[in-house]
C-alpha cells in the first residue's frame, strides 16, 4: 500500500491536474511541484559498483558542462548544478513560452574504501559519469589454490 497526498477537490479536478498527477506517479522525481507552484529538477541516478571502481550516472539532458559542479570533502560526493529552459512557441493566433528554471543538489556518502583523490568526472551526451576508484587494499583478489 502507498502514501498518497491528500488533495481537496471540489468533484471535479481539471484535466491538467489529472495528466499531472499520472505523470507524478509515473515518472517521479524528474520535474516535480514545489509548494510555491515552480518546479524543480532532479535528475536521475544510478549508483554502479564494479570490481576496482564505483560509477555514478546522473542524467542531465540539455544542460551545459559549465553548469554542473562536482565536490568531494569529508567522504561526502556532491553533484550541483543549475538548469534553465526556455521553449517558446509563436503561432498567428497565441504565442505561449515556458520556462523551467532552478536548481539541484545530489549527495552521496562515500565508503571507506574509495579512492577520493582519483575521482573523474565525464560528461557526454547529457548523462554525467562520476567514477569513484577503489583502493588498491579493497579490491578483490584471486588467491590461488594449491593442491598437497
Amino acid at each position: 500500500m502507498s502514501l498518497v497526498k491528500y488533495q481537496r477537490s471540489n468533484g471535479m479536478a481539471p484535466l491538467a491536474s489529472v495528466v499531472n498527477r499520472l505523470f507524478d506517479d509515473f515518472l517521479p522525481g524528474v520535474w516535480s511541484e514545489s509548494e510555491s507552484g515552480t518546479f524543480r529538477f532532479r535528475p536521475s541516478v544510478d549508483v554502479i559498483e564494479e570490481n576496482d571502481h564505483i560509477a555514478i550516472k546522473a542524467d542531465m539532458p540539455g544542460m551545459d558542462r559549465k553548469d554542473i559542479k562536482v565536490t568531494v570533502a569529508d567522504g561526502v560526493l556532491t553533484i550541483e548544478g543549475s538548469r534553465s529552459e526556455t521553449r517558446e512557441e509563436k503561432k498567428d493566433s497565441y504565442a505561449r513560452t515556458e520556462r523551467f528554471m532552478g536548481t539541484f543538489c545530489r549527495s552521496f556518502n562515500l565508503p571507506r574504501w574509495a579512492d577520493g583523490s582519483r575521482i573523474n568526472a565525464d560528461y557526454k551526451n547529457g548523462v554525467l559519469t562520476v567514477t569513484v576508484p577503489k583502493l588498491e587494499s579493497a579490491r578483490p583478489k584471486e588467491i590461488e589454490v594449491k593442491v598437497s
